[in-house]
């Protein structure tokens, strides 16, 4: 069954211009300057000593080389120890640092901490960017971004094309302190289905603070739109990876030879083939009227099938049978202003394919 997906579009819409890189090795070398400046200590938290500047900054272990905490190292340190980070944001320095304090004197854990130099506006200094548990396995955000050039050096992967948001021309590839997301399509030699022309394409996501898993999402998709949403995807695949003691391990043998074997594949599978020569030969009505009455008993409105019908002749498709009528659907879908209903019709029109499977 088709489907949309929307992951890449929350990364366009909500990404700051300073998250959005222009190609991969720059996004590389934002990644390994990070890794580069990177040091892991293992620490109980009853030792760490808060502390905070002039300015009211928090900074661990006080005045002997401090270290700056960064939004998301803030937050993991309140989860370790119970505290309501959202809370304490909001009390005045030294409330917060003695209310961590005595958090941390009851504590037992055992850290894994994430040290960064940073370079400041010049100003040289440390920041504390994650506390994880013992066991977590870090998988750094450079070897992954290493891992994918790679996989499509020389070949004709790229971002696709997006309109421009948040002052900035760049989308698809991403990165922060937190955490690193890649979209990429391959259009070449595309697999001709009635008139759809069905691409490859990827995501692949990884954190090295705790954020999120390491990730690969892989699938054939219809049409990518301006602001990232993948139309008619099939065939997806995903593969998550925790970051336990074994993640680097499970990456090397588990992720890249899937995203290897993904994007040096250009066929599509027997089953996807079977499911649109069906579709396309399976008649519903010469007439608007004659389609209208065979959705008379499916989930769908009379202005909805209308509506597909004339989208889906204005785009060319052969809306006499029910792969034309699905393509008219989901071509209908992407022109509706509210996401909700878009994404409900969407999948409606995606199981008028299920009794195929």
């Amino acid at each position: 069954m088709s489907t949309n997906l929307y992951q890449a579009h929350k990364q366009w819409a909500n990404r700051p211009a300073d998250e959005r890189f222009p190609d991969l090795e720059s996004l590389y070398n934002f990644t390994n300057s990070k890794r580069s400046k990177s040091k892991e200590q293992l620490r109980y938290l009853r030792d760490a000593k808060i502390g905070h500047t002039l300015d009211g900054a928090l900074i661990l272990n006080g005045n002997s080389e401090p270290a700056y905490f960064t939004n998301w190292g803030f937050g993991q340190l309140c989860t370790m120890i119970g505290a309501p980070a959202s809370y304490l944001r909001t009390l005045s320095p030294d409330i917060t640092k003695n209310c961590i304090q005595y958090g941390l004197s009851k504590s037992n854990q055992l850290s894994k901490i994430l040290l960064r130099e940073n370079d400041n506006n010049g100003q040289n200094n440390n920041l504390v960017s994650a506390f994880t548990s013992p066991s977590y396995g870090r998988i750094w955000d450079a070897d992954v971004i290493e891992r994918l050039m790679d996989a499509v050096e020389g070949s004709s992967w790229h971002t696709p094309e997006a309109k421009s948001n948040n002052n900035s021309e760049n989308s698809g590839l991403y990165a922060s302190d937190r955490d690193v997301f890649a979209f990429m399509i391959n259009n070449e030699n595309p697999v001709e289905v009635g008139n759809a022309k069905l691409g490859r394409g990827f995501f692949c996501w990884n954190s090295e603070t705790g954020a999120s898993t390491f990730g690969l999402t892989t699938f054939l998709y219809n049409y990518v739109c301006g602001n990232h949403i993948v139309w008619g995807a099939e065939q997806v695949q995903e593969l998550k990876i925790i970051h336990k003691s074994q993640a680097l391990d499970r990456f090397r043998t588990y992720a890249i030879p899937a995203l290897n074997r993904f994007v040096e594949n250009r066929s599509l599978s027997d089953k996807i083939k079977y499911i649109a020569v069906w579709a396309m030969n399976r008649k519903i009505g010469e007439t608007k009227e004659q389609v209208l009455e065979w959705f008379k008993n499916k989930p769908f409105t009379r202005t909805e099938v209308s509506k597909a019908w004339d989208t889906g002749i204005a785009e060319g498709e052969d809306v006499t049978n029910v792969w034309g009528m699905v393509q008219g659907l989901t071509a209908y879908a992407r022109d509706m202003p509210y996401a909700d209903k878009m994404v409900n019709l969407e999948r409606r029109a995606g199981k008028l394919l299920d009794s195929v499977q």
